[in-house]
């Protein structure tokens, strides 16, 4: 299949260790993280100038756990049937279910409409659905575009679908560590505000192909090093090709370990990883982070192959509070309190807009 994509590692037992499930875009692209676990810091409500966000104007409440990958998942029904596992995907422009799901359902492909998927290693075509709604709580998409998948993959092992792009920008998304929610709101109630503590990064919108499909960039710096990145909750790991890691000056290993990125068509053993002592957007940073180093086909389908380019996934994301304000094209970090201090004048300053 063209969007999943698996890392492994040969242990010494001889046995394959799955590392991260990732999903991107009209490409979906999947791979398990090496993270067995992450470390949630408890955070504060959410304040604006005018006080405390009213949490009770959240359109839905919905309770989420974070997978083995680092996928947030959370709760949805199809056509009134469930609750199925979802997973929240920023890295997919379209949402999706795998066919497992699809069967027991018995929902049936809309005839002559399929859908191009562009992953990682390699590209496929896949059939549109016909379903009649997707609930999350009490938020439900009429006749929404869903797509079909491979469910015997990584990207299908733990899930039942996707919630992608399409369905999450009808909503601002709040992520709540503390009481392990995913609130969503009407779009206008968090667009209209400014949050003293949060940081805002803008997200920039990229097209990608000719069906309005967008991916989600924001600017960061590794170790000082300026670099686009693609903000992808779908995908449990950081990642950089090598344009990126060679713009930090990092020599590729004589070596490059027993890492492999296998999809369904191809695989790549061409693989590394980078250790950052700090990344940083606007006034949020994280320190110590590993970056997997790979050239895939996503890079060379964004046009991006020569260009530094990262994919930042969940997991440097749901060590705290965020909010993704689609309206205002900006991700809502909350920050702590020596960021706060740090920034200073920038986080009064967007206290007055």
């Amino acid at each position: 299949m063209s969007g999943i994509v698996r890392i492994s590692r040969t242990t010494r037992n001889g046995k394959r260790v799955i590392h991260r499930i990732y999903t991107i875009a009209s490409m979906i692209m999947c791979v398990k993280p090496y993270l067995s676990s992450l470390g949630l810091a408890a955070v504060f409500a959410l304040t604006g100038c005018a006080g405390v966000l009213d949490l009770d104007d959240a359109l839905t409440i919905a309770p989420y756990h974070i997978e083995e990958s680092g996928r947030v998942v959370v709760e949805a029904r199809v056509n009134g049937q469930g609750p199925f596992d979802f997973a929240l995907d920023t890295g997919s422009s379209i949402s999706a279910v795998f066919d497992e799901l699809r069967d027991d359902l018995a929902l049936e492909s809309i005839p002559g409409i399929t859908v191009i998927i562009h992953g990682a290693v390699a590209s496929g075509r896949f059939p549109l659905l016909d379903v009649d709604r997707l609930e999350v709580g009490r938020a439900t998409w009429a006749e929404p575009r869903i797509v079909s998948l491979p469910g015997k993959t990584a990207a299908g092992a733990s899930i039942d679908g996707l919630l992608g792009v399409d369905f999450l920008r009808r909503y601002a998304v709040g992520f709540s560590t503390r009481d392990r929610v995913v609130r969503l709101y009407p779009p206008d109630l968090v667009a209209r505000r400014s949050y003293r503590g949060w940081a805002s990064v803008p997200l920039e919108a990229m097209p990608v192909g000719e069906s309005g499909a967008a991916l989600y960039f924001i600017d960061i710096e590794i170790d000082g090093w300026k670099i686009p990145a693609v903000f992808d909750l779908g995908a449990g790991l950081n990642m950089i090709n090598w344009a990126g890691a060679h713009s930090l000056r990092i020599v590729p290993p004589a070596r490059r370990g027993d890492d492999q990125i296998s999809g369904a068509l191809e695989s790549s053993s061409d693989v590394a990883w980078l250790e950052a002592d700090e990344v940083r957007t606007a006034s949020v940073r994280w320190r110590n982070e590993r970056f997997l180093t790979a050239d895939l086909e996503i890079f060379e389908t964004l046009m991006l192959r020569d260009s530094p380019t990262v994919i930042l996934g969940a997991g440097l994301f749901t060590q705290r509070d965020f909010v993704i304000d689609f309206a205002q094209s900006r991700l809502l970090v909350k920050i702590a309190m020596d960021e706060a201090n740090e920034s200073g004048i920038a986080s009064q300053s967007s206290d007055r807009k």
